[in-house]
């Protein structure tokens, strides 16, 4: 991946996590960052494949070219849904 094709990339997939980031959600949407990112030619996402438990916690792994991924999230007391938040760099 050329460094001009990185950095749309990242863009994009900050764009979508945004989005994502947004919204509350009754699970973790891990499946579906996944899916874009290698939608975007970050090839190494097996990393973030996984069982994800804890009413709190963080992730941070790399995805490919350089690049890594940081993902959070809090479940709600009240609610019991997710609130997720992630962006690439």
């Amino acid at each position: 991946m050329t460094t001009k094709e990185k950095n749309k990339a990242l863009r994009q997939a900050n764009k979508f996590l945004a989005k994502l980031s947004s919204v509350r959600h009754q699970g973790l949407p891990v499946g579906e960052v996944i899916e874009n990112l290698k939608s975007l030619g970050f090839d190494q996402t097996e990393n973030l494949e996984g069982i994800y438990c804890g009413r709190e916690s963080r992730v941070h792994e790399e995805i490919g070219s350089g690049c890594w991924i940081d993902m959070q999230w809090l479940k709600g007391d009240v609610t019991s849904t997710y609130e997720f938040n992630a962006y690439v760099s």
